[in-house]
């Protein structure tokens, strides 16, 4: 064999070694592409489950264990946080992205050191794999809800007026006499349901639309997730203006409540207003006026509870808060308080409430008034002794409605 020949051939059996390297190389960067794509989906899996997780846990009872119950669903789909390098960070509300001001948001990171297969040649001993969830409730369709377990007229239209409310009615009342309609009310809704049963509104003139269905499951305090606020010391003490006097309040704790009549015109300056015993009272003529603020009832430090009372013929126009922990929230009623009182919004057609009327273990009645955008009433029993058109425009409010719906994932 000449020279020549043979440095051909060893030319070709370089370069086929060569190419066979090349080759492996590739193989060998593909099979370890898929593998981490593999690990990649899996973790994606884990991170959507354990997001839907803490939605759902933060819905039903609230916030105090989101984390553990996400990171346990990130387990159950292959992911424990602490074991095999992996870490599954949980973080309500977000910390990053579009949803870091909803408090019903929970995002989960989860991340893992995988070693590759064959790119530890190339002294890639480990690659870091991550993936992000975000999910959040969506909002809910209904508008009212009568949380007692078991009052009679848990939800009551009477004395001819006519109720009629955009989004869903919900009684959660066993009771055979739960919802009752009558004395020539009408009664219309997106939807009504029942746990236990009702009177048939024909038989008094009255009626109800669409009928209602009975034998439903439950629902649970659809506000049970929103934090309530820190009370503190108190920043006014029996706070009260009459005589047509005018007045602008601040934010602060109010122990002994605030009373307004008279004719006096006031107006909240925005932000959290706290009832520390004594309640609101708003009568004789008097207006009361305020954007961007929630009013929480509650007791305490020798201020005994009292409850709401906007009196006939006084002026009431409120809305809440179009972001925060507390959007969409205008009256809220310390869930601790057990009080026989009831909640009286007597207003003219002038007054409305744009906002949640949240009073989860005391009634609600409400005998007239115009809607706002949107008002939403969650209460122990509801009553109607005045008409009102219930609105349900929540576009001031990038979350959407505070009461919420099923999980979504959202990033």
């Amino acid at each position: 064999m000449s020279a020549t020949k043979r440095s051909v051939n060893g030319f070709v059996l370089v370069n086929i070694a060569l190419s066979a390297t090349v080759l492996l190389a590739i193989l060998g960067l593909a099979i370890d592409t898929g593998y981490l794509e593999l690990v990649k989906t899996r973790m994606q899996a884990a991170a959507d489950a354990a997001a839907v997780g803490g939605v759902q846990e933060n819905k039903s009872n609230g916030a105090a264990n989101v984390v553990s119950m996400a990171r346990g669903d990130a387990a159950l789909n292959g992911f424990t946080n602490g074991t095999n390098s992996v870490t599954v960070t949980v973080n309500h509300p977000p910390a990053s992205g579009s949803y870091t001001s909803d408090s019903s948001a929970v995002e989960v990171i989860v991340s893992q050191s995988v070693a590759p297969f064959f790119m530890q040649l190339l002294n890639f001993a480990t690659v870091n794999v991550r993936a992000r969830s975000v999910a959040r409730q969506g909002s809910g369709t209904n508008e009212l809800y009568a949380l007692s377990s078991n009052a009679s007229g848990a939800f009551t239209a009477t004395g001819g007026v006519t109720v009629s409310i955009a989004g869903g009615v919900m009684v959660d009342s066993s009771s055979k006499t739960a919802l009752v309609v009558s004395g020539g009310s009408h009664v219309t809704a997106a939807s009504v349901a029942v746990v236990g049963n009702y009177t048939d509104p024909t038989k008094s003139g009255s009626s109800l639309s669409p009928a209602a269905t009975t034998g439903v499951a439950a629902a649970a305090d659809p506000l049970a997730y929103v934090p309530a606020p820190t009370v503190g010391a108190c920043t006014q003490t029996n706070y009260s203006i009459g005589n047509g006097k005018s007045a602008a309040l601040s934010q602060g704790v109010y122990c002994g409540g605030i009373t307004i009549n008279g004719g006096a015109t006031v107006t909240m300056n925005s932000g959290t207003y706290i009832l520390k015993g004594g309640g609101l009272t708003v009568g004789n003529g008097a207006t009361l006026t305020g954007n961007n603020v929630t009013l929480y009832n509650t007791q305490g430090g020798g201020y005994s509870y009292a409850a709401i009372s906007l009196l006939g013929g006084v002026v009431v126009k409120l809305s809440a808060p179009t972001t925060g922990s507390l959007a969409g929230i205008l009256f809220f009623q310390d869930r601790s308080v057990v009080s026989a009182l009831v909640n009286t919004f007597s207003n003219g057609s002038t007054s409305t409430f744009t906002g949640a009327l949240y009073f989860p273990t005391t009634a609600l009645s409400y005998s007239g008034g115009a809607s706002g955008a949107y008002t939403i009433m969650v209460a122990s029993t509801v009553s109607f002794s005045g008409g009102v058109t219930v609105k349900n425009d929540y576009s001031s409010l990038p979350g959407g409605s505070p009461v919420k719906g099923n999980a979504t994932l959202s990033e």
